[in-house]
């Protein structure tokens, strides 16, 4: 695991470049990163970073602040709570597992894991990260610097759920969440058409009720 960091900071301005857009918000607690990288072993890498602050209004306000005395009980509780809210499918149904996740503290707060299980052939990609989604206004750049893999830099937010489903169509990526017809449009939707329907079924009554009377 040593060896592993020590890779990831040799390589750390690959995460300089990718966190250049998010620079001007670094002092902000709801902006953070996800990175997937691969190692020059061939391990690949999850790196999720934010403020020191937003880890901790995390944590304080879903385990509460008496639910650690120590850094290292600090830590624990980051992992918990990581596993319980980063998920990683491809291909729509393997589910990638997670290794060995470490917590680096600091100023900007750091989760590095590594990512098992990532096929040769990737064609979609589901990621999800509601590690912060308790924060609002809360944004997370994402970008994945794997061979086969989207290059674009992607957020996760409220609008989106904090996640992206991507699908790999003719020769390039899709975003299928932004493309495709969401099912919950459905309900949008028929809210809209019974509303619209109110005025006309009313006016229709009130025609019929006239009709009558003359």
């Amino acid at each position: 695991m040593e060896n592993m960091l020590n890779r990831i900071v040799k390589s750390g301005w690959i995460a300089i470049l990718f966190l250049a857009s998010f620079v001007s918000h670094a002092h902000q607690a709801e902006f953070s990163s996800s990175l997937l990288s691969k190692t020059d072993d061939g391990k690949y890498i999850l790196q999720i970073a934010s403020s020191m602050t937003a880890f901790q209004g995390e944590i304080d306000y879903i385990y509460t602040q008496k639910a650690y005395k120590t850094p290292e009980e600090f830590k624990k509780l980051v992992i918990d709570y990581f596993n319980k809210n980063v998920s990683f499918i491809v291909n729509g149904t393997e589910v990638l597992k997670f290794k060995d996740p470490v917590v680096l503290l600091g100023h900007e707060t750091k989760l590095i894991v590594e990512v098992l299980n990532i096929p040769e052939v990737v064609n979609e990609i589901t990621f999800t990260n509601t590690m912060f989604k308790d924060m609002s206004h809360n944004k997370m750049g994402l970008i994945m610097l794997i061979d086969n893999f989207p290059k674009e830099q992607y957020v996760l937010e409220n609008e989106n759920e904090q996640s992206i489903n991507l699908s790999f169509e003719d020769g390039i990526w899709v975003d299928t969440a932004t493309t495709g017809f969401k099912a919950k449009n459905i309900f949008y939707i028929l809210g809209f058409l019974v509303l619209a329907a109110v005025p006309l079924f009313y006016f229709s009554y009130l025609d019929r009720k006239y009709l009558r009377r003359t």
